[in-house]
């Protein structure tokens, strides 16, 4: 199945990944994909491929890294003749001559109920709220962040998900809505409704920073955190100077200090706020592996009766 028109795919994140391979599998294929200049990282700041040029090359479609398009656009990009561009997470603005190339525009895939949660961070962010409910919104960019008008939304329960399955979940709702609506928005038939600014809401960056976890807040606050930021920054906390990360959590009720390590019922709990207590069912010690619990435990007999900073 090919679309009538042709476009150029706009994206970097593994999120952006999925979308387009799931659009390549359904015989759907870009003229030209463009993604951004993968940061320098790891301890030799190495510089390595984004997801979706990754997959571009794998496929051996035509792709093009880009620094910034603020300083005009590459001819790349100018001469594809492309009816419309395509954009889910690509972490650069994008200027007006841009916006302006296309004959139907970029429509940006979304991974929130728009107006609700625009900006960087919309997967994390209904997880950090506790939301029930989330879903994907296509709309038609314009010069605002996530602002422009919408083509098309699904609504999706978000259940125990943490971030890294709800990505997946949201971008194969995004495909199967891409499959679905554009044919008709390519052929005039499909109309746009602006979005009602007045209920926006906004999220931020994700910083290492945001995964500390402070043990004076409640168990299902911290659950909630660890949810939002599995698998990057994860929650995090420190013990005898080094980074431990709290793989897997469950928030439950214990008599425990706030950040005294103990058990509760036979597991590995630490006391937080509220009189709650975060059951940790996995962990990793920096420079270790991840472990179960009562495994850790057994290893580090000091760590029951620990106090955790908050």
């Amino acid at each position: 199945m090919a679309w009538a028109k042709s476009f150029v795919y706009y994206g970097t994140s593994d999120f952006s990944r999925r979308i387009l391979d799931g659009l390549l599998k359904a015989g759907i294929m870009p003229a030209l994909v463009v993604t951004t200049q993968a940061k320098p990282a790891g301890r030799g700041l190495q510089t390595s491929l984004t997801p979706v040029a990754l997959l571009a090359q794998t496929k051996t479609l035509p792709w093009l890294a880009v620094k910034s398009l603020k300083h005009g656009l590459p001819t790349e990009i100018t001469g594809t003749g492309a009816d419309f561009g395509l954009l889910a997470a690509f972490g650069r603005i994008l200027p007006k001559e841009l916006l302006d190339l296309y004959r139907f525009g970029i429509i940006n895939v979304h991974p929130s109920v728009l107006p609700k949660y625009r900006g960087a961070s919309p997967i994390q962010s209904v997880l950090l709220a506790g939301e029930d409910i989330t879903g994907i919104t296509l709309i038609k960019l314009d010069e605002e962040v996530d602002h422009g008008p919408i083509l098309v939304q699904a609504e999706l329960k978000i259940g125990d998900s943490d971030a890294l399955d709800l990505e997946a979940k949201l971008a194969e709702m995004a495909v199967a809505k891409l499959i679905q609506t554009m044919p008709a928005y390519l052929a005039g038939t499909k109309s746009l409704q602006a979005q009602d600014h007045t209920a926006a809401t906004f999220t931020k960056q994700i910083t290492r920073e945001d995964g500390w976890a402070d043990f004076s807040l409640p168990a299902f606050v911290l659950n909630n955190k660890r949810r939002a930021f599995t698998p990057w920054p994860g929650l995090w906390t420190s013990w005898q100077g080094k980074r431990l990360k709290l793989i897997a959590t469950q928030p439950a009720v214990a008599s425990l200090r706030v950040g005294e390590v103990g058990l509760s019922n036979g597991l590995v709990a630490v006391g937080c706020g509220q009189g709650s207590a975060l059951i940790i069912k996995s962990l990793q010690l920096a420079d270790g592996k991840t472990q179960p619990g009562q495994d850790f435990i057994n290893g580090h007999k000091n760590f029951i009766g620990s106090q955790l900073p908050s």
